[in-house]
């Protein structure tokens, strides 16, 4: 009866692998708001590795990260690194990509706690209202990640961390006080 119960229990583990293995290699993960400002208003917050930390999640998250800034101020080849022993790890990011008004990509690489590397997006569309701010990222999921996938919400995790981001750039960039956009 042992034996038969270990070869069960034994075929589960080799079926939640199976699984695992099965699911999509590709991760994306993407959120966005209208945020009451022109995209000209917007798009030095997204182009510049000091004013995104202003407004990106990761410092409230994690308050004991440094930052180092190397390269152009900003646009393509604007780099920042970043060092924590919590939340954080280390990793740098670099902007690949930078289209004035409209989008900035920046390929994101962790070293630690785990290396991976991702491609993150910010796209600024002009709207009635303002300008709609999309903030995604890709990456490849690797055998680790998707069997952590079973049990931990990726989506959920990181898009709610870009919910709070995008608020936050909200407060820094509308005016309560003016009712055109800026």
């Amino acid at each position: 009866m042992l034996l038969y119960l270990l070869y069960v229990i034994g075929a589960l583990i080799a079926l939640l692998l199976l699984y695992a293995a099965l699911r999509p290699a590709q991760r994306s993960i993407s959120r966005s708001l209208i945020i009451a400002a022109r995209p000209e208003t917007l798009f030095p917050y997204i182009n510049n590795g000091k004013k995104s930390f202003e407004w990106m999640p990761w410092k409230d998250s994690d308050p004991g990260v440094t930052m180092q800034y190397s390269g152009p101020a900003e646009g393509v080849g604007a780099s920042s690194a970043w060092v924590s022993s919590g939340k954080m790890g280390i990793g740098n990011a670099v902007i690949v990509a930078s289209v004035l008004n409209k989008s900035v990509q920046t390929q994101l690489t962790y070293t630690k706690p785990v290396a991976m590397s991702q491609l993150a997006e910010i796209s600024l569309e002009p709207v009635t209202s303002g300008t709609k701010v999309t903030w995604s990222v890709n990456c490849h999921n690797g055998f680790f990640f998707r069997l952590i996938g079973l049990f931990v919400n990726f989506d959920k995790l990181v898009g709610g961390e870009f919910e709070k981001g995008l608020r936050k750039l909200k407060s820094l960039t509308e005016n309560p006080n003016e009712r055109g956009l800026r």
